[in-house]
């Protein structure tokens, strides 16, 4: 039997399941006696890629180095699919699952802008938003203390409001999604009474402005369009700043 048939025989009370990697190999140890170092589990994985390994098996989702969730073959999963290639510092993103229909990129991403599906981005933000209530719900959290996951949100919002393209995560140059060639700036708040910072040394990079405001565990839109129409900015240091009431006043009108 060749290892991917002895990890289905071995592991097919265990769908659904999480399970170590030393338990699986462990697992196959005993029953037939597989060398636990000629076992790469990340090669049997939905969302991982090896490269010069046929990408036609499948039988995990690759949690981390030690850790993967049997699901077994023909899944229907949704999700994107890694690669770090040797000698890189960060992971790019080759490919992607929908409902268990396999898109593979023609290339590693390397462009400003992350081509990632709409239903990849639907995804991200259910994860992300049961994330985020879970750190108020749970943890007692205050939204204004979660900024890294209010910000992010805020950018899911975007891409699924314009049917845009995220902008790459890594190495930032001021915007955040890519509409039809304009690059959009989004800020995401939980204030009700405070200002938005717009960076001086930015402002010059992106082309509209796109504001979210969270607020009984909702999301709205206070402010959509070109930069030059951003309401009564003032400057403070190296900074502007937007009353957010202004923001709340033009929403109403639009």
């Amino acid at each position: 039997m060749t290892i991917y048939e002895q990890l289905i025989e071995v592991l097919k009370e265990e769908k659904g399941n999480t399970l170590t990697s030393i338990e699986i190999r462990e697992k196959l140890r005993t029953t037939f006696n597989t060398n636990p170092s000629s076992i790469i589990l990340s090669d049997y994985c939905y969302n991982r890629y090896n490269k010069g390994i046929p990408f036609n098996k499948h039988l995990f989702i690759y949690i981390n180095r030690s850790t993967y969730r049997y699901v077994g073959e023909n899944y229907p999963y949704t999700g994107l699919i890694f690669h770090k290639p040797k000698g890189e510092e960060y992971e790019s993103v080759v490919g992607e699952w929908d409902k268990g229909q396999l898109f593979l990129y023609e290339k590693d991403q390397t462009s400003e802008h992350v081509l990632i599906g709409i239903s990849q981005i639907k995804k991200l933000y259910e994860e992300y938003l049961e994330m985020f209530r879970f750190e108020m719900n749970v943890l007692g959290c205050k939204a204004t203390e979660l900024r890294h996951l209010l910000g992010r949100l805020g950018e899911f919002y975007c891409v699924l409001y314009t049917n845009g393209e995220l902008a790459k995560v890594t190495n930032q140059h001021g915007y955040d999604v890519i509409k039809d060639g304009r690059r959009i700036s989004v800020k995401t708040t939980a204030q009700d009474n405070s200002f938005i910072t717009i960076n001086k040394n930015t402002f010059d990079k992106f082309d509209d402005f796109f504001v979210v405001q969270y607020k009984d565990d909702d999301f709205k839109l206070l402010f959509y369009g070109p930069k030059e129409e951003i309401p009564t900015p003032r400057t403070y240091g190296n900074k502007y700043e937007v009353d957010i009431r202004s923001l709340k006043r033009l929403s109403r009108t639009m």
